[in-house]
């Protein structure tokens, strides 16, 4: 008797049943968050007279949870229709079915091209907003400016290539050129994921190093206490949206390692998500006035702001 699908090495419970339901069950747990800290910018970017820029973060956070909102779902249900493809092969022992669908398949392919264009586009909308806070705390200074621009059009750039290659080789991989392709687009992408995460840890040590920089010796921002100093470290790693560039290390690490993990957990509808979530979550502590970037910078209340020049340690800047 020959080896069935449910005993070989690629249909197996925690591939076809148990990885689907993880990725599922944590987008859904950072989705749940999510409307709950977009309702809560959204509600104070509406009311707050006094934000800085309000007409921008609002439209900046209302087209990040879009975007988002609309890659995540597109890649959940991407993942859902494997699940339903593999056990249905691992029920049936029938293999038909399983080879149409990885090979040619409309809905699949459309779902997959969504999900990663998404991404992409979420992802830039992402790098603009901590590119201004890096303009916010060291001013217009073409030296701390001009790299995070170029290397975020370069990656992005990266990353649509890739989404396009990948999308192209899997609407039909039944031709080897197709299947050259898809494999090439993958390997952009995992290129996109990687590069991304040192793009924007390099963000989140220009925001980090120059916050810690102005206010070492602001008395505001320093107690004396160590916990307070904690504290300080904690709020500017968040509001620096540290946690995204760890999302896609563990993503490009799950991605690229499909054939050594029993369980690869497909993390791609949270990475979407956090593309969002994260400056979501920097804009609403704007709203709040619980901002260090905006308490350094002086850019809460525009009535307040003056110009920079002859004063770079005060950290406020000018912009109009």
């Amino acid at each position: 008797m020959g080896v069935t699908f449910a005993a070989s090495s690629i249909f197996n419970v925690g591939i076809a049943v148990v990885a689907p339901v993880v990725s599922l069950a944590l987008a859904l747990t950072i989705l749940g968050i999510y409307f709950v800290i977009f309702g809560l910018s959204t509600y104070n970017l509406w009311y707050s007279q006094d934000v800085y820029r309000r007409r921008l973060h609002l439209t900046w956070t209302t087209a990040l949870f879009l975007i988002s909102c609309l890659g995540g779902l597109a890649s959940a249900t991407s993942g859902m229709l494997d699940l339903v493809v593999e056990y249905d092969t691992m029920r049936t022992q029938n293999p038909g079915p399983f080879v149409q669908y990885v090979t040619q398949n409309g809905p699949q392919t459309a779902l997959v091209g969504i999900a990663y264009t998404c991404l992409v586009v979420a992802n830039s909308l992402a790098d603009s907003i901590l590119i201004n806070r890096i303009y916010l705390v060291w001013g217009s200074r073409t030296w701390t400016l001009a790299p995070p621009i170029l290397l975020s059009l370069a990656i992005n750039s990266v990353g649509l290539a890739g989404t396009i290659m990948r999308t192209k080789g899997f609407s039909n991989t039944a031709l080897e050129s197709n299947f050259n392709l898809e494999l090439k687009g993958i390997n952009f992408g995992l290129g996109f994921f990687y590069a991304n995460a040192v793009t924007n840890f390099i963000y989140t040590v220009l925001i980090a190093c120059r916050l810690w920089w102005l206010t070492r010796g602001d008395s505001t921002f320093s107690s004396g206490e160590r916990i307070q100093r904690h504290k300080l470290t904690a709020a500017i790693l968040l509001e620096c949206g540290v946690l995204y560039p760890i999302a896609l290390v563990a993503h490009a690490a799950i991605e690229g390692n499909l054939n050594v993990i029993s369980t690869p957990v497909n993390l791609t509808p949270c990475v979407i998500l956090l593309a969002g979530l994260i400056p979501t979550v920097i804009i609403l502590r704007t709203c709040q006035g619980i901002s260090i970037t905006d308490a350094v910078a002086g850019v809460r209340n525009p009535g307040s702001m003056h110009s920079q020049s002859g004063s770079e340690e005060s950290g406020h800047i000018d912009e109009k």
